[in-house]
C-alpha cells in the first residue's frame, strides 16, 4: 500500500531525483499555509508540515505514480480499467493540499477577530 522501499533515502542512487519530488511535497504543504494563515500557531504548522511531506504525500505518491499503486494507470489491471492519469504532478499535489487544506479548515475554523457582522448585510 505504501511502498517497501526508498524510506529516508535508504538505497536512493539520484539525490537530485529525490530533491526534485521534494519540492513537490513542500508544494502541496505550501497550498495549506493560506489556510492557515492567522489561525494556528507556528509550532502546529511545523509540525503539519512534516508529518504532510513524510508520510501523507508518500502514500499518496505511491498509490498514483508507482507501477505497483493501486490507483496507478501502468498496473496490468488498472483501477477501474484506467487508473489515475497524472498530468506533470498537478493531481497529487493539488489534491492532497487542497483536501488537507479543506480539513484544515473545518477542524479549526472561521478566523477569529477577522471578518466581523453587523447586521446591515
Amino acid at each position: 500500500f505504501i511502498g517497501t522501499e526508498n524510506f529516508f533515502l535508504m538505497d536512493v542512487e539520484q539525490k537530485a531525483f529525490w530533491l526534485f519530488q521534494f519540492a513537490f511535497a513542500a508544494t502541496s504543504a505550501t497550498i495549506v499555509a493560506g489556510t492557515l494563515a492567522e489561525r494556528c500557531q507556528m509550532l502546529a504548522y511545523l509540525l503539519y508540515s512534516t508529518a504532510l511531506t513524510a508520510f501523507i504525500y508518500p502514500v499518496i505518491v505511491h498509490a498514483i505514480w508507482n507501477t505497483n499503486g493501486f490507483l496507478s494507470s501502468f498496473r496490468e489491471e488498472p483501477f477501474l480499467g484506467v487508473g489515475v492519469v497524472d498530468f506533470a504532478g498537478c493531481l497529487v499535489v493539488h489534491t492532497t493540499g487542497g483536501l488537507t487544506a479543506l480539513i484544515a479548515a473545518a477542524v479549526l475554523g472561521p478566523r477569529k477577530g477577522r471578518f466581523y457582522y453587523d447586521g446591515d448585510g
